[in-house]
């Protein structure tokens, strides 16, 4: 009986060991391995700088001409027609709306 439990004893204590020695490890252990080091470029891949100065110069002017060209459409549109008035209306709606969620909200401090 003594050897058994001395034996048992020896086997908790070894296993107690064992199981702080698996937590130890993981703690210790990286989560991130570096596998190689990160070399610099010789240059740069993409994108390339021309082409995107290039295309947004495009972009702009597009956009620029258009714009142009809907405002002058827009100016000789008569100031009667249904159409314009209804545009007008829904843009002084818009702006309206837009200037109630600019306006600061009075607080408590306020009053």
């Amino acid at each position: 009986y003594r050897n058994a439990k001395v034996q048992e004893t020896i086997y908790e204590t070894l296993t107690k060991q064992y199981e702080l020695a698996k937590v130890e490890e993981a703690r210790e252990t990286p989560s991130v391995k570096v596998l190689d080091p990160a070399d610099l470029p010789e240059r740069k891949s993409y994108p390339p700088r021309a082409l995107l100065v290039a295309l947004g110069l495009f972009v702009s002017a597009t956009c620029g001409i258009l714009w142009i060209l809907a405002y002058s459409r827009w100016e000789a549109v008569d100031s009667g027609d249904p159409g314009k008035l209804l545009v007008q209306e829904i843009a002084q709606t818009i702006r309206a709306g837009l200037a109630k969620l600019r306006r600061p909200r009075s607080t408590a401090q306020d009053r």
